[in-house]
């Protein structure tokens, strides 16, 4: 707050972004959907340059496409929609930054249209993208949410392997509390204590 006040009075945009980017990512590794949108919503894409603007695409893309998931309001998916498209014309400009982002947002958008096969070999194709990129953080979160979608859709072992790649990425990239708080999920999500809970196989 203190940073944010220096920032508008002396009218530093360049310190207001980075600002804005940093609540941003915070709430997104957090899966904090709701915040990410409110901060997305203040500060649409259009108002910045590429750089920042591909960012939120990824974030509140993302953000936007579970939502709709959860609430099925409209809004969310519209935004959700626009965040593919955009990323998809960046896709076209730079496919070894952009595809795996472009991917991540298209597997996402089949989730919510209940195509699901379709959705799981996009998530996969994004995971071969974010590889490619050769950052570990891009890789780690593809895997994380393909992960997720598994354990929504009932296929948990893959789930739980899946957010064990993207634990041991993201002690790769150095972000040790990230790591933690996932390593909290997946001792909740482990198909043994699942099993133990339902009594039953999945």
């Amino acid at each position: 707050e203190e940073l944010e006040e220096i920032g508008k009075n002396t009218n530093s945009q360049l310190l207001l972004r980075r600002i804005l980017m940093s609540q941003m990512s915070i709430h997104f590794y957090d899966r904090n959907w709701v915040k990410v949108m409110e901060l997305f919503e203040k500060n649409p894409p259009s108002k910045f340059n590429n750089v920042l603007a591909t960012g939120l695409a990824l974030y509140g893309g993302v953000a936007s496409l579970t939502l709709a998931r959860q609430t099925h309001e409209l809004k969310w998916r519209r935004i959700g929609e626009e965040a593919v498209e955009k990323m998809t014309k960046y896709e076209k400009v730079s496919s070894v930054n952009y595809s795996w982002v472009a991917k991540l947002l298209r597997a996402e958008l089949h989730y919510l249209d209940g195509n699901l096969d379709l959705a799981e070999a996009t998530f996969k194709a994004s995971i071969g993208s974010a590889r490619d990129n050769q950052c570990a953080h891009n890789e780690a979160l593809v895997h994380e949410l393909y992960g997720i979608f598994c354990i929504e859709n009932e296929m948990v072992d893959n789930g739980a392997k899946q957010l064990q790649l993207a634990l041991e990425k993201y002690k790769q990239w150095g972000a040790m509390n990230k790591a933690n708080d996932l390593q909290m999920f997946i001792d909740i999500v482990d198909p043994t204590s699942l099993r133990a809970l339902t009594n039953t196989p999945i």
